[in-house]
């Protein structure tokens, strides 16, 4: 009978330490408890640290579900007993028990006759209460069922200390992921919450594709260990930007600030020039003695003044209209040029109206960065996978870096940093570029660009498909299975709340 017992106690703490899932081990522990005391019923009851009660998170039988509304009070009942004593009872008559808690059978309508108690404890911390409740056969409960049941009981508390100290890593982590997140969106808040929306939609996109039966992904189903890989890797897709100068991730217009003023500035002081030429030349004309002609030629050179004023002023107002991070038209660029060419009057000689690299920087056709400033920018990704590739990963979230390094590839071998091909890029990464762009696109908060609708949108990435670029595939589930309208439903209630 020991042998047998010994057996089922292994089994048991097989079992329970099997899992890391709180409610699972609880719910074993019950299961454990009635079958080892052969007992009509058992409960569990944890510690709330807190106000120092009892209460009972599983409670197996046929009345369960009403006993799991009852707690004690430090000290009250059998229970409360063990917990203050930490020592195991049995109480085979626990009608004539003083410190039986009858309210728990008022409530229930269950009928108690006996029970054993043990403390459920772990490296010395007390974390709750196993019980076992009726013999079965109406026997009593013995010394033999005591020690076992402690036996018992000890294993539970390990398996729940396990879970716990799980779930607190796995607490840990997830604040050091939100504070990552945190940490990049304060260095460029204009992107604020681009991250957890594209974890959104990644996430909502493998979902849809788990759930596809036809095409080439109907085989393809992600499990929920790949779901927070692929959900890690999202968040923490951007985490590189922390690499980039701060004046460059925030550039909103194709000049700075600085050098917007410095050109202001300048044509100002041409301006004054022009000015105070004029007025050399009209006071050359009233110290000549011209007669009649005086007064036209102070005339023409008020106009002409006028005219190149107002030709300044021209150019400063294309350069303004230049600097926007708008397409910019071919014609537009010659313009700049021609400006550039021309020169004005400084304190140390001739200069040109614009610099060489204001040209540049005007000249942009698309967006707001020079050719230099973009490479800069597209090393965020080299600089996520670097950080990413230094974090300890368990085996299931292995290709969080590898995951996150390729989401701007593009399947022609176009994207960065590597220029992967179709094949070399995995699947995860190439559903979260297909979000990326859609999210970055649709967003309100981007100051250098403005946000186009859902629709455009899509069209968009549909013609990005149909060039080879995205996975059409992909598109075609975004599109069908309306993944974009997650994150527009959690705007929406944030909005209403």
């Amino acid at each position: 009978m020991k042998d047998q017992t010994l057996r089922q106690l292994q089994e048991i703490s097989a079992l329970l330490n099997s899992s890391l899932d709180h409610a699972t081990i609880r719910k074993r522990a019950i299961e454990a408890a009635t079958l080892l005391m052969n007992a009509e019923a058992g409960s569990l009851l944890l510690l709330e640290e807190a106000t120092g009660e009892l209460y009972f998170d599983v409670a197996h039988g046929e009345k369960g579900e009403a006993v799991r509304q009852a707690r004690l009070l430090p000290g009250q009942g059998i229970a409360g007993h063990v917990a203050r004593t930490g020592e195991p009872i049995i109480v085979n008559d626990v009608q004539r028990d003083a410190r039986f808690f009858r309210h728990v059978d008022q409530t229930s309508g269950f009928v108690t006759r006996s029970m054993v108690c043990v403390p459920v404890t772990a490296h010395g911390r007390f974390l709750g209460v196993l019980q076992a409740i009726n013999h079965k056969h109406g026997d009593s409960f013995d010394e033999d069922d005591l020690q076992n049941f402690v036996a018992l009981g000890h294993q539970v508390g390990i398996a729940i200390e396990n879970a716990n100290l799980y779930e607190e890593i796995h607490l840990l982590f997830e604040g050091f992921i939100s504070a990552s997140v945190q940490a990049i969106e304060s260095r460029d808040p204009t992107t604020s919450g681009h991250s957890q929306r594209v974890a959104t939609l990644t996430c909502r996109l493998a979902d849809a594709v788990s759930h596809t039966e036809s095409g080439l992904y109907a085989g393809v189903r992600f499990n929920e260990e790949q779901l927070k890989e692929l959900r890690y890797a999202a968040v923490l897709h951007d985490f590189g930007k922390v690499g980039v100068r701060e004046h460059i991730l925030l550039k909103a217009r194709k000049l700075y600030q600085l050098q917007q003023e410095l050109i202001k500035s300048r044509f100002d002081f041409i301006k004054r020039t022009l000015e105070v030429d004029t007025l050399r030349q009209k006071l050359e004309v009233h110290e000549a003695r011209m007669g009649g002609k005086k007064q036209t030629l102070l005339v023409q050179l008020d106009r002409q003044l006028a005219q190149q004023t107002r030709e300044v002023d021209e150019m400063f107002s294309l350069i303004l209209k230049c600097n926007q991070p708008s397409p910019q038209s071919a014609a537009e660029v010659v313009k700049l040029k021609k400006i550039a060419q021309r020169e004005y009057r400084s304190y140390d000689g001739p200069r040109p109206f614009l610099t060489e690299e204001e040209v540049g920087a005007l000249s942009v056709l698309q967006g707001t960065l020079t050719q230099s400033e973009r490479k800069e920018i597209e090393q965020h990704v080299a600089h996520t996978f670097e950080f990413l590739s230094k974090i300890p990963w368990s085996r299931s979230l292995k290709n969080v870096p590898s995951i996150a390094w390729s989401h701007h590839e593009k399947l022609d071998g176009s994207g960065y940093p590597r220029g992967l091909l179709h094949n070399q890029i995995p699947l995860q990464a190439r559903m979260m570029t297909i979000c990326d762009i859609y999210d970055a696109l649709t967003a309100s908060d981007r100051p250098y660009k403005a946000a186009i609708s859902p629709d455009i949108a899509l069209s968009y990435l549909q013609s990005q498909s149909k060039e080879g670029k995205l996975d059409s595939e992909l598109v075609d589930v975004f599109t069908k299975e309306r993944v974009y309208q997650v994150t527009q439903l959690r705007s929406k209630t944030r909005k209403i709340a």
